[in-house]
């Protein structure tokens, strides 16, 4: 039954972390062959995610509202009752995304993208730390399943094929 609720959501959520590690992976192996790139590798991934927003847009139907030209970036910035929105919007494109991407890709020139990936798949957890330190945000059981489940691969990723090997020839000759 608990299948059967999944939904397009789920699919896409799967999707979004499919290209996240193909990103990663990417970006590794493009700053190992020009190291000097992070600014350029860091303007083709802000210019694809830019694109990929505009084509959201143009599909959600947003823009067939009434009064849907106040919500264009001219209109968020000039309209002094959405100021509040522009400056989110600003800070999102600005620092979350494109300072972000280029701090990772400095990054991934340093360190290998297998170590980069645990790192970044910790951000839901850091993410909801803060969200409970500063807006007393609280969890419920799936929430504390998932952080348990984050950590856990993180773990799993630190060890060598020879641990996990050496774990389950000792599990096979403990039950012989």
């Amino acid at each position: 039954e608990s299948v059967s609720r999944l939904g397009v959501g789920d699919a896409m959520s799967l999707v979004q972390a499919l290209g996240f590690g193909t990103g990663i992976f990417m970006s590794e192996k493009m700053m190992k062959n020009e190291p000097d790139q992070a600014l350029q590798i860091t303007a083709g991934m802000v210019t694809t995610t830019a694109f990929f927003a505009m084509l959201w847009c143009l599909a959600d139907g947003w823009m067939s509202q009434p009064g849907w030209e106040s919500m264009g970036l001219p209109g968020l910035f000039l309209n002094p009752d959405m100021r509040t929105v522009a400056l989110a919007v600003a800070w999102t494109g600005i620092l979350s995304t494109a300072a972000n991407f280029c701090i990772e890709i400095t990054a991934l020139g340093r360190v290998p993208s297998s170590e980069a990936a645990v790192i970044l798949a910790t951000e839901p957890l850091w993410a909801s730390l803060f969200a409970a330190l500063w807006f007393n945000e609280q969890f419920g059981t799936s929430d504390y399943i998932g952080g348990f489940l984050l950590i856990s691969a993180c773990l799993v990723n630190t060890l060598k094929p020879s641990d996990i090997n050496g774990l389950f020839s000792k599990s096979s000759q403990l039950s012989e």
